[in-house]
């Protein structure tokens, strides 16, 4: 059933499914041809949104792997990103000299993703790739050089699929375009 702040289903639960399934082969095989310090690659999901679409990964992903969140923010509340990217929760463990896969929800503006890449290479891992479920590319602010995407979708305000308005909606089984019209006097 579609919420009522729904207003378009941009993807379906079904195509995110099959597309992680694509995803978690074609990040195996390439970890499965590199050199991997111990075998493993340490999966850096960022926090809160990573949760849903680095489960699925994770049942996808055929190469050994330690699971780290970091928590970052740079929304607070609202439809658009501050531009000012915090980190609220760091890391537990050292990266140095190991190989990191940094597991995103979506790339926007590309200041999250660039800042944390950039805080983690600080860090002296072997190696930091990217992978998000969902792109935007229209609304870069900074160049921003993904490894592996799930979808490229237009520049609208989405929700579901651990994307969310005011940390709310983050459970959708599906990806779609917020109805931003109807938030000003929405009662939750």
């Amino acid at each position: 059933m579609q919420h009522p702040l729904v207003k378009e289903i941009l993807l379906s639960k079904e195509e995110i499914e099959t597309r992680v399934k694509e995803l978690g082969k074609e990040v195996s095989d390439y970890y499965k041809s590199q050199q991997v310090k111990d075998n493993t690659v340490i999966l850096v999901g960022l926090l809160k949104g990573c949760v849903p679409f680095m489960a699925k990964f994770i049942e996808n992903f055929d190469y050994q792997c330690q699971t780290e969140y970091m928590k970052v923010s740079s929304y607070e509340g609202t439809t658009q990103s501050t531009g000012k990217v915090n980190v609220l929760l760091d890391l537990g463990v050292s990266i140095e000299e190991k190989t990191v896969l940094l597991v995103e929800d979506i790339i926007d503006t590309g200041l999250t993703v660039q800042y944390v890449k950039e805080y983690l290479l600080a860090r002296k891992p072997k190696d930091v790739k990217i992978i998000a479920l969902v792109d935007k590319p229209e609304g870069r602010k900074v160049e921003v050089n993904l490894d592996w995407c799930g979808f490229s979708i237009p520049n609208k305000f989405v929700v579901g699929c651990g994307l969310d308005y005011d940390e709310r909606l983050r459970n959708l089984p599906y990806i779609a375009v917020c109805d931003t019209d109807k938030l000003d006097d929405w009662k939750w």
